[in-house]
């Protein structure tokens, strides 16, 4: 069977999305990139250690905007994108500075991430990202920072204040950021109407995902 070559950048919705890195801070319990071994509706998103730089993800972005324009850039793949922070931002510093045309400075541009930034980079980003980010899905998925730990399964050195530093992640994003989504997958054996208060505490919109797994890969 032939292996189709890695996606740095897929379409998903109306959305164009990119796939940064397979490094991630956690192996969340409901994560289907092993389950479908890499592959996202008929993308290889297994970069095998060949991550894009800036230059690589606009210029794709730039050739599948000249093919059909997308409603938002969303750095998302089968990895935490903050684990490079400095290709996301520069990324999307080309975009606002009007250097990636065709596509216009003035693009909604989102960040789906588990919120682990600040614990892995031992500061906090969030200011980093205003003016560059319109919009921040965080993926939360419990109240209850045991429940967190064994749904996210964070990796050490992350893993014993994890909870609190997403929490903190999402709170400094909703007072810094136009849209900032707390995000939590259905099922699981979460308390909704807790995740959602306490959402709603940190200043965030709750968001309740559908299972990936629930879908079919192809």
């Amino acid at each position: 069977m032939e292996i189709k070559k890695p996606s740095i950048v897929y379409r998903h919705g109306s959305g164009l999305y990119v796939n940064l890195t397979n490094r991630c801070p956690t192996a969340c319990a409901f994560c289907v990139k092993k389950p479908w071994a890499m592959n996202y509706h008929g993308n290889n998103l297994n970069l095998a250690g060949k991550e894009p730089s800036a230059a690589e993800v606009i210029s794709l972005a730039a050739a599948a905007w000249a093919a059909e324009p997308f409603s938002e850039l969303v750095f998302c793949g089968y990895g935490e994108p903050t684990m490079r922070l400095d290709v996301l931002l520069a990324a999307a510093r080309l975009i606002r500075e009007g250097k990636a045309a065709p596509v216009p400075a003035g693009l909604r541009i989102r960040l789906n991430t588990n919120g682990l930034a600040n614990a892995v980079w031992g500061r906090s980003v969030v200011p980093e990202l205003k003016g560059l980010v319109d919009a921040v899905h965080v993926s939360l998925n419990s109240a209850d920072p045991e429940q967190w730990a064994a749904l996210m399964r964070p990796m050490e050195p992350w893993a014993a204040d994890g909870f609190e530093k997403v929490k903190e992640f999402i709170g400094e994003a909703a007072r810094t950021l136009p849209e900032t989504f707390a995000t939590v997958v259905e099922g699981n054996g979460v308390d909704l109407e807790k995740f959602k208060a306490l959402a709603a505490a940190l200043g965030a919109r709750p968001r309740v995902r559908g299972r990936l797994d629930d879908e079919e890969k192809q």
